[in-house]
């Protein structure tokens, strides 16, 4: 019993950390919508500062603490928050995982860089760096010397364990009561839900992310000081740390602080049972498995996602989950494009082989093997330009499909035949190529196996159950006796050869050798590696690139870009995933003999999961959509440490050790800058060029075509019927507020906008005014819905004025706008639908005197207060768009295509509301498909074709004709 009770005891300290951290990352997704993977490297960084500062310079632990977990962390957040996550919050779902990751990966290297460089001599630091660190160093708590406590018999805790639990708690509870009862948590948990409504709706989304991720790292940080005695200060240990609680994570469903906070609780008591009793329960050849005890949280991770990971809301739309980008390449011959690269492979291979007469263009021996190892790790990274690339899926687990494939090209190449085969087997053994393709074949059947289990979860949820098959593979299946060999070396790879019968007369004293009358290519030299290599990755690429023109290469980027118009259209989209997956996993089982072969045998150490982070993120910094960025990536992870050494042994202090020592940190770093641009081009810096080459040509092409439209003007050549179509569009009409817009509520003139090089307004011109009903009329495609975003703020135009009664809002942002009283219903819906009724009318209504205002319009809502307003109906969630406007009406409504989708007796109810609005004195822009329906309540009507405005006037003059040709085109005359 006694036994049991310090198990729970110290079980519960162990949970407190997983419940710490935990909370943190379900603040994080909560609030920001990203899953923050280096919560870890917060943690880290912030009680290493903790560390120097109090056990460094002899701080004491007050304003230690005050300066890296209240300063440091919460200014961490911000610049953050300012150069990456506001944006990457937008990106793909792949992007904003491996920004994080990025950031997981440089934080540690950066803050471990510059103690090493500068604290020493500007700080006078003793003990920098990981040397000491490394070796336990003990760590000073927030209490100070460590002492012990028997809070009951016969179980003992020490005071920074005691310290764990009470914080953790207190601040599971704090954040619970600002993420559910607080106004800046309500706004947070909107910007989530819809970031754009939420502007729409007075949110200030650059605000309220700023004080999420402040309120992030200040968690994050604290955990860190309070953890740092109980292990040692290392990034790794941190993370696995963070890592460790993704159960309680789940268990939680992301989003829920309490469930998170309790299952981390038994998540650290479950684990403490299993190292108690395993020995009890378990079989021998299980129990003497080192890594179970570390597994247990991402077992439970499998577990819980199996059972509770799908998503299991109704999904729907029209935009693209994640839009192709234009192609910069686009009317470049292909010569042009393949040119660069053929001359670059072949100074390469000229350089690798010694074939200039230069000793500068000479490889020595270190440069052939930096080279060699480089195109093996390219063919690593070229895994990640499938799954990731084509397959738009975040894979964890590539660094145990490299494991895997080595393990059984090892076993394979270790067969005794007893008898020689052409091709297959000579003097017994088998052909090096065959085991490297066995190899793939298992690390394949892995990818498929996980695949099976995986990729119906989707989006942050698949990176997760990766990442927890990947450390249960580590941990667990890679440490059986028989998987591994019965040795901690793993499986002996010796130096590639092929053999190829029928090679005598070949005369090569290099390459081809004569071994008992059998021929053989022999590449176990490093020269003849770089040829072997090279050759396997442009074998690689080819496939890769028939893969991409097939069929299923088609299905694969349909459902990337969007599941459900994917599976509308008859594409397979699991089956498709889990053939991109174990296609994914078979490329990098093949590169995993070969990466084994350099160490002349593949351990379970050789591709640990963590380090297939760090890949994952190099990957995608160089590009993740093309070979082209694997390669790239390849050199600068194999060659980038090399690089950097060279670069600090000849910097000005000459300390060729100390170089050596910080020159590590640099190939880190440059992944987390990776990270930055990934938030301005999620396609890595190979697409970063490119599209700022095609913006630049374009912005030179529409300039071309503005000088040209102006000399035609001026020339008069340009017939009037037609002028209306060929004028810039900045000279359709003045920007200068006049006379006519005296009194307007709102106006706007001279419009100019669109979506990226795409213009759809050309020069509009609107006035509403109030207590009328302004009726925006055309046929689909005519820029109606742009020109209420462009009114609200949401679009920003790149000519032209808005007003709003007379002032000059043409800069505000949306939120502003919102808060000066207008109001957008936007057509599909105005509501947040993660939130509850009562959560959606607070958002805009701050005063309860108003809600009640609100419910008294719309009973139903009344009775509907804590339900989740996706789950009503379409007329009830078009009510809850309205039901704050008609409490407190707004100066300005604009209302795009309110009945869409309606019931006719529900869009009656939604005319009468308009109605109402319109007689309590707010100016409202109504754009309706239903032209009948607009006809019965607008004052003035405004006809659009094409982004212009051809028709505007009284209802009572309008030209019926115009209006319809307006709808069914120019025959309708």
């Amino acid at each position: 019993m006694d036994k049991l009770l310090n198990l729970v005891a110290s079980g519960l300290v162990t949970g407190a950390i997983y419940s710490i951290m935990a909370s943190g990352l379900v603040l994080t997704y909560t609030t920001a919508g990203i899953f923050n993977f280096a919560h870890g490297a917060v943690a880290f960084t912030t009680a290493y500062l903790f560390y120097q500062l109090n056990t460094g310079l002899d701080v004491p632990i007050v304003p230690a603490i005050v300066i890296s977990v209240f300063l440091y962390a919460p200014l961490l957040g911000l610049l953050l928050d300012r150069i990456l996550l506001r944006r990457l919050a937008r990106a793909p779902v792949y992007a904003r995982i491996v920004g994080t990751i990025g950031l997981l990966v440089a934080l540690p290297a950066l803050i471990q860089w510059l103690v090493v460089s500068v604290g020493k001599d500007a700080l006078g630091l003793d003990l920098i760096g990981n040397e000491g660190l490394s070796e336990g160093v003990p760590v000073s708590g927030i209490v100070g010397e460590r002492k012990n406590y028997k809070p009951f018999a016969d179980i003992v805790l020490s005071n920074n364990q005691i310290a764990v639990f009470v914080v953790a708690s207190l601040a599971a509870l704090m954040l619970w009561l600002v993420i559910r009862r607080s106004r800046v948590g309500l706004e947070m948990r909107a910007v989530v839900d819809r970031e754009q409504l939420a502007g729409l709706r007075g949110v200030n989304t650059a605000r309220t992310s700023a004080v999420a991720w402040v309120l992030t790292m200040i968690l994050a940080g604290f955990g860190g000081v309070l953890i740092a005695p109980l292990f040692t200060l290392q990034d790794t240990i941190f993370t696995l740390v963070v890592l460790g609680s993704l159960a309680a994570v789940v268990l939680g469903g992301l989003r829920s602080i309490p469930i998170a906070f309790a299952g981390g609780l038994l998540l650290g008591v479950t684990q403490n049972l299993v190292a108690g009793y395993r020995a009890d329960i378990l079989p021998e050849s299980i129990n003497k498995i080192n890594g179970l005890q570390a597994s247990v949280p991402f077992v439970a991770v499998l577990v819980l996602l199996l059972l509770f990971g799908r998503d299991r809301s109704r999904q729907a739309g029209s935009v693209a989950e994640d839009a192709a980008r234009p192609d910069h390449r686009e009317g470049v011959p292909a010569w042009r494009r393949r040119l660069p690269w053929a001359l670059a492979t072949l100074a390469l291979i000229a350089f690798s082989q010694q074939w200039l007469p230069w000793d500068w263009a000479r490889a020595d021996a270190f440069d052939q093997s930096v080279i060699a190892q480089s195109l093996v790790m390219s063919m690593i990274f070229l895994s990640f330009v499938v799954v990731t690339g084509m397959g738009g899926m975040v894979s964890l687990a590539q660094a145990s499909f490299v494991t895997a494939g080595g393990f059984a090209a090892g076993w394979a190449l270790t067969w005794d035949l007893g008898i020689d085969l052409p091709f297959v087997a000579s003097h017994g053994q088998i052909n090096f190529l065959w085991a490297a393709l066995f190899g793939a074949l298992i690390g394949a059947a892995l990818g498929a196996l996980i695949a099976l289990l995986a990729t119906r979860l989707g989006g942050v949820m698949l990176a997760l159950g990766t990442l927890a098959a990947g450390f249960v593979c580590q941990n667990i299946v890679f440490e059986i006796d028989a998987v591994r060999n019965n040795t901690d070396l793993g499986w002996p790879i010796r130096q590639p050869t092929l053999d190829i019968p029928g090679l005598n007369w070949l005369v090569n004293d290099v390459i081809v050798r004569d071994r008992s009358g059998q021929s053989y290519i022999d590449f176990g030299q490093v020269p003849e590696q770089v040829l072997l290599f090279l050759s396997l990755f442009g074998l690689i690429t080819l496939l890769i690139h028939s893969l991409m023109r097939s069929r299923s290469g088609r299905a694969a980027l349909a459902a990337r870009s969007s599941q459900i118009a994917a599976e509308a259209s008859g594409v397979r989209v699991n089956r498709t995933r889990i053939l991109m997956f174990a296609f994914s996993a078979g490329i990098a089982g093949f590169a995993g003999t070969f990466l084994g072969q350099f160490n002349f045998s593949i351990s379970p150490s050789a591709a640990p999961t963590y380090v297939g982070l760090f890949w994952l993120a190099l990957a995608v910094t160089f590009g993740i959509r093309r070979p082209g960025g694997a390669l790239l990536a390849g050199f600068a992870f194999a060659g980038g440490t090399a690089i950097f050494t060279w670069i600090a042994e000849i910097l000005p202090t000459g300390d060729s050790v100390n170089g050596a020592l910080t020159s590590v940190y640099f190939v880190p770093i440059l992944s987390g800058i990776g990270a930055i641009q990934l938030a301005q081009e999620p396609d890595g810096i190979l697409s970063l060029v490119g599209q700022q080459k095609l913006k630049k040509k374009r912005e030179k092409e529409r300039l071309l075509t503005i000088a040209a439209a102006e000399a035609l003007l001026h020339d008069g050549d340009v017939p009037d019927h037609e002028r209306r179509h060929t004028e810039p569009a900045a000279l359709a009409s003045p920007i200068a507020p006049s006379a006519s817009l005296d009194g307007a509520a709102f106006a706007m003139q001279g419009i100019v906008a669109g979506y990226g090089d795409a213009e759809v307004l050309h020069g509009v011109a609107v006035r509403l005014d109030s207590g009328k009903v302004t009726a925006l009329l055309g046929a689909n495609g005519a820029g109606k819905s742009t020109l209420c975003w462009v009114a609200s703020g949401v679009v920003k135009p790149t000519f032209g004025k808005v007003w709003l009664e007379g002032e000059d809002i043409t800069e505000w942002d949306s939120f502003r706008r919102a808060r000066a009283a207008m109001l957008l219903v936007p057509e599909a819906r105005g509501i947040f639908p993660g939130l509850t009724v009562e959560e959606n009318i607070t958002v805009l209504l701050r005063d309860p005197q108003l809600r009640d205002k609100a419910y008294e319009r719309f009973p139903i809502l009344s009775e509907r207060r804590k339900q989740v307003a996706g789950l009503l109906s379409g007329g009830e969630q078009q009510m809850l768009s309205l039901a704050p406007a008609l409490a407190d009406p707004p100066k300005v409504l604009i209302a795009d295509e309110p009945t869409l989708g309606l019931a006719p007796l529900a869009a009656e109810g939604v005319m009468e509301a308009i109605i109402e609005l319109r007689d309590r004195g707010s100016a409202v822009l109504l754009v309706e498909e239903h032209a009948q329906n607009a006809l019965k309540v607008a004052n003035s009507l405004a006809f659009m074709e094409l982004g212009r405005i051809v028709w505007s006037g009284p209802r009572e003059d309008a030209d019926m004709e115009l209006l319809s040709s307006a709808y069914l085109g120019p025959a309708a005359h």
